[in-house]
Parts: C-alpha cells; structure tokens; sequence
C-alpha cells in the first residue's frame, strides 16, 4: 500500500474508533443496571463494560489520530473529525431509535460539504 492510502486509512480509523467509543459509552450508560453497580466496583465494571469498551475504543482511535496526524497538517486533519458527528447520528437512529429530523440531515449535509471543501483545498 502506499503511504497517501496509509495515511487515510490511519484518519478513517480514528474516526470511526471514535464514533465507535460515543456509541457505545451511551449504550453503557442506558442500558439497565444491577443495584449496586457502582462504576467503580467489580460488578459496575462488569456492568458498564460497553462504557469502558467505549473508553478504550478513544484510546486507540487516538493512537490512530496521532499517526494520522504525523501525515496530515492539523488544518486539515481536525475538521476531517467531524465526519463523526454524522456516523454518531446515524448509528444513534439504528441503535438507539433516536429522530433523523431534516434539519439533522440538513446539517449533516453542511458538515459533508465543508469537510469536501477542507480536504479540496488541503
């Protein structure tokens, strides 16, 4: 593989990962729990595991980000992160049956082009 395709690869790893840690912390902070399920206990964390899952989901997308980051200047790596807003709306629709409004999509459609204009212009 060469490197342009590596170096995206290392940007679309840590956004998704991201996503992946916001979905899965509400998951872990919805999801029913057993009395006494403290976080900070053995069986909160057996309990929470979706949230600590989520937080280790951010620890290695921000491993990814900092190889992407070795690649792509901040300018335009950062608002590339944005792309996330509109994986994190969508998976919440799927998972949690959270509203898709249309000034949601509308706004997702903003995010879209301005990422488009960013990455154009990087």
């Amino acid at each position: 593989m060469n490197k342009r395709v590596i170096k995206y690869i290392w940007l679309i790893a840590s956004i998704l990962l991201g996503a992946a840690g916001q979905v899965l912390m509400k998951w872990g902070v919805s999801a029913a729990k057993p009395a006494g399920a403290a976080l900070l206990t053995w069986a909160g964390v057996k309990a929470y595991w979706p949230v600590m899952a989520g937080i280790g989901s951010y620890g290695l997308s921000s491993i990814f980000w900092l190889l992407a980051l070795k690649r792509f200047p901040l300018s335009t790596a950062y608002p590339m992160v944005s792309v996330s807003y509109i994986v994190v709306m969508v998976l919440s629709f799927y998972l949690f049956q959270e509203s898709l409004s249309m000034q949601k999509w509308a706004g997702a459609a903003l995010i879209s082009a301005g990422v488009l204009v960013i990455a154009r212009a990087g």
